[in-house]
């Protein structure tokens, strides 16, 4: 894609309130969306958070009514829960590693330095509140490439992070697979009717926002 193009989808972009609940995406462009997703990057490698496609229209109708605000969560395609592991730890770290012997034969050895490395600067280090909230920052790198993967397509998309938390990991039963919600994300086609993507973008000016030293 050339950088011109590239660069108007970005201008394009926004942060869509309300999304046309008559246009579907289509099957192979979702694919791809999950696609990114799955192969967004992570510290380690180690994607401490999961994913969850809300496809049941009474459980996303019941997420909405712990923020009956954000239509979004209805009206838009699909809905994405980013959600961390809440026991994450050492056993999570093995099966990374024991999947990363089997795609690369890595060497027991070099494994073995690798998992001192996580254990020392990551998993020994950090208590319960810092270990999530570096989980959470994760979540955000995957939940970055699905909309950027999403724009690529000309498809429009809403982070929630005013989603009712609690409510959602309730709804989906997160607790039961250790998992609680960070995160939301609408995933549709704008209505022609949301007039604050058609409102001109607002930011810093670019000397002041990059700083050259």
């Amino acid at each position: 894609m050339p950088e011109s193009d590239s660069l108007a989808l970005w201008a394009r972009r926004a942060a869509i309130k309300k999304f046309d609940p008559s246009k579907a995406i289509g099957a192979a462009d979702w694919d791809a969306i999950l696609q990114a997703l799955h192969l967004a990057p992570s510290a380690y490698g180690l994607q401490p958070y999961r994913v969850v496609d809300v496809r049941d229209p009474a459980k996303r109708a019941a997420i909405r009514e712990g923020a009956p605000q954000q239509a979004q969560v209805t009206d838009a395609a699909h809905l994405l829960v980013f959600a961390l592991v809440t026991d994450f730890g050492e056993p999570h770290l093995d099966a990374h590693l024991a999947r990363t012997k089997a795609a690369r034969g890595t060497p027991d050895e070099a494994l073995g330095i690798y998992r001192g490395r996580v254990v020392d600067g990551l998993l020994g280090k950090l208590d319960r509140t810092a270990l999530l909230a570096w989980q959470a920052r994760q979540a955000y790198i995957g939940l970055a490439a699905a909309m950027y993967q999403a724009s690529q397509l000309g498809i429009d998309t809403c982070p929630l992070e005013a989603m009712n938390l609690e409510v959602a990991d309730r709804v989906l039963d997160l607790g039961s697979r250790n998992l609680a919600s960070v995160v939301g994300l609408a995933v549709g086609y704008r209505s022609e009717e949301d007039v604050y993507c058609k409102q001109a973008k607002v930011r810093l000016p670019r000397h002041e926002f990059v700083l050259e030293i």
